[in-house]
């Protein structure tokens, strides 16, 4: 991150706030007021007494004070005034401190981790507190597999889950590590998938390593496989990249 990443999405985000800054007429009418709503709905009433009385709930004379006392109402709320929207005086600068105050907050919250000037970090890179009783678990499976053969019928599934285990522990090296000792005892397209993505994030794009892997896992992956279309992705970008 830089100083510009920084204040350039800050002040986009702001610029909505920013526009109600701008200097507007002091008393406007209100978009629903009082006099407006009684006129309405006394409007609507008199429609009412025309729908009751064509279905015979009313008879003349219950209309005729009925439609007299609607009458009276609505010239009454017609007399009402409307209420003007006052800004007050310092309303508006308590907003723009506030504006102000905002991206400041967030920048020193910022600050408590980062600086704009570092280089970027993982988030995956901050080390995961494990228990001791699963760290003795993890240490037996890494020495079940260091004991084994690849012709050990477990060989395969236990290298895959010592491989997950440390990647679950953000361990990449040694996750690559068990991975690869499974995958040359038998080849699995999704595990190969699954190395190449793993090899991609640590080095930062798609090496030649990483592509030969794409490419022959797509070869032995069946037609219907749900990733195709994103190894085919991959494929196309690191030719991309590879490209003179």
């Amino acid at each position: 991150m830089n100083w510009l990443g920084f204040l350039i999405p800050s002040v986009v985000i702001l610029l909505p706030l920013l526009a109600l800054l701008l200097p507007k007429r002091r008393n406007s009418a209100a978009p629903v007021s009082a006099r407006l709503s009684a006129l309405t709905l006394y409007r609507h009433q008199l429609r009412d007494l025309d729908r009751d009385r064509e279905s015979g709930l009313l008879d003349d004379g219950e209309l005729s004070r009925a439609e007299l006392e609607i009458q009276r109402r609505i010239l009454a709320a017609d007399r009402l005034e409307e209420s003007p929207l006052k800004t007050q005086p310092r309303q508006s600068l308590r907003f723009a401190v506030l504006l102000a105050a905002l991206p400041c907050f967030g920048f020193a919250l910022y600050l408590a981790n980062g600086h704009p000037s570092l280089p970027a970090q993982p988030h995956r890179a901050t080390p995961i507190a494990v228990p001791p009783a699963m760290q003795a678990l993890f240490a037996k499976l890494d020495r079940q597999v260091a004991g084994m053969t690849p012709d050990d019928p477990d060989y395969v599934r236990q290298s895959v889950l010592l491989g997950q285990v440390d990647e679950a522990l953000n361990r990449p090296d040694d996750a690559l590590r068990a991975y690869r000792k499974a995958l040359s005892a038998r080849f699995i397209p999704e595990l190969a998938v699954q190395i190449a993505e793993l090899q991609t994030q640590q080095d930062g794009h798609i090496s030649a390593d990483s592509l030969a892997l794409y490419r022959k896992a797509l070869d032995a992956a069946p037609a219907d496989a749900p990733w195709r279309l994103a190894v085919e992705a991959r494929i196309a970008a690191g030719e991309h990249d590879q490209s003179p």
